[in-house]
């Protein structure tokens, strides 16, 4: 009996120990907050190095301060940007200047009325760390005033400002400034452009002067390596000049550029090119030129906006009967816009093959009104506008090449014993952006081919 009482209660003994799901419970818990600590920690150490990072950009800010209020010559005080490293970490030290005059005009050299009275500095120290992608930042700001008025009430300031012709400052340019009416004779020339672009010329006479700048290379808007401007000062204030000045980009043209590869198209005598700067059109004879930097539409021809327009491919606006427009693409835009880069252009323009009749060797096209129903632009220049071809001949086709447009086609042995014979033309296979249409003496080369949208 006793022995089955054993048996029962050893049944209803209760195991000690963990299930397998509690172990799990417990381990995700203490990963949670063993996470949270590191998170902490991590967290922590970012702040630590923000901290001083920050605190590294501040000191470099209040140095950057002390050394420009230390400064004796406050003209000498001009926009700088330079890379320190403290402890390993990258830092952009960047300080600009502007003058700060009498009449509380705040311009980087100073121009305006009044006298100057003040130079306005800003430090800029920025780096990066490991707590942001974002470049993080501390300002400083001061002023600093010239150790006595640099105007008085009989005497005046000249400030001269040079720029490039994206609008950057311009530094190490000579300038010379000459009395005219009523000026007189300046003690001492004024420096070459500062970091900034600007020079000062101090007790000046008030009255007219000339200045005059040069730099190796450069030019004015007008092409002009020796340019001058005038500049009238008065008594207690402020005489200022802007200027542009960089070096020309060069322009190679490359006409027909359209045309089929190794076609070598021939040109007529008197070949142009346009350059077209908003409403300015600059004509260019040759295939190179020199250009102040400004950014140019280039097109075949001497376009007019009021006489000549089809030489232009984007005067064509109107779509064919069959819904053809021009590739605006075709059009080289933009060119000539980096001072002192060279660029090739590539011109496009219309292209056929033709071959001449007898003995004849020369070819002569002259603009005409385009057929009704076509919506040529036209040309209607007075006189009309006319191109020469020689050394043509019956023997096999030649490739030409024409600014866009309708011509009138003569052929004879001189451009002056012109006869009754009339070309033959072709379209020229491989040629682009041209339909060509020719009808007897006449043809039609049409920049429209592309599908309108």
């Amino acid at each position: 009996m006793m022995r089955i009482v054993n048996r029962v209660r050893s049944g209803l003994v209760v195991e000690d120990g963990f299930t397998i799901i509690e172990v799990m419970v417990a381990m995700t818990v203490f990963a949670m907050i063993a996470a949270g600590v590191a998170a902490g920690i991590v967290s922590s150490v970012y702040l630590t190095q923000d901290n001083r990072s920050r605190e590294a950009a501040l000191n470099l800010a209040s140095q950057e301060v002390d050394l420009v209020r230390s400064a004796k010559d406050i003209f000498a005080v001009t926009n700088t940007s330079t890379v320190q490293v403290v402890a390993g970490q990258d830092y952009s030290v960047r300080r600009t200047t502007n003058w700060i005059t009498s009449t509380g005009t705040d311009t980087v050299c100073g121009a305006g009325d009044g006298t100057l009275s003040y130079k306005r500095v800003n430090v800029d120290v920025s780096w990066t760390n490991g707590t942001s992608s974002s470049p993080r930042s501390v300002t400083m700001d001061t002023l600093i005033a010239p150790p006595s008025s640099v105007s008085s009430s009989t005497s005046s300031t000249m400030v001269i400002a040079v720029q490039t012709a994206n609008g950057s400052p311009n530094a190490g340019v000579s300038v010379t400034v000459t009395p005219a009416s009523n000026g007189g004779a300046l003690a001492a020339q004024p420096a070459p452009t500062d970091a900034n672009g600007c020079t000062y010329a101090l007790d000046v006479k008030p009255g007219g002067y000339t200045v005059g700048i040069t730099k190796s290379g450069y030019t004015d808007p007008k092409l002009n390596a020796n340019p001058t401007y005038p500049v009238t000062t008065t008594a207690g204030s402020v005489g200022s000049q802007s200027m542009v000045f960089d070096k020309p980009a060069v322009l190679n043209f490359q006409l027909a550029a359209n045309a089929r590869a190794g076609s070598n198209p021939r040109l007529p005598s008197g070949s142009s090119v346009s350059l077209l700067n908003g409403d300015a059109v600059t004509p260019v004879t040759g295939t190179s030129t020199r250009v102040f930097p400004s950014g140019y539409s280039a097109v075949a021809g001497v376009f007019d906006k009021t006489t000549c327009l089809n030489v232009n491919p984007l005067q064509w606006t109107t779509p064919t009967a069959n819904g053809l427009m021009v590739d605006a693409r075709s059009v080289p835009t933009g060119v000539g816009g980096i001072g002192g880069a060279t660029e090739t252009v590539k011109v496009p323009m219309g292209v056929v093959d033709a071959k001449l009749q007898g003995t004849d060797t020369v070819l002569v096209a002259k603009a005409t009104a385009g057929a009704k129903g076509v919506n040529d632009p036209g040309c209607t220049t007075t006189p009309g506008t006319t191109y020469v071809f020689t050394g043509l001949t019956a023997a096999s086709a030649t490739t030409i090449a024409l600014p866009y447009g309708t011509y009138a086609f003569s052929e004879g042995t001189s451009a002056t014993a012109l006869g009754a014979n009339t070309p033959v033309f072709a379209a020229s296979p491989g040629a682009t952006n041209v339909n060509v249409t020719p009808t007897g003496r006449t043809v039609l080369f049409d920049p429209r081919t592309t599908a309108a949208p």
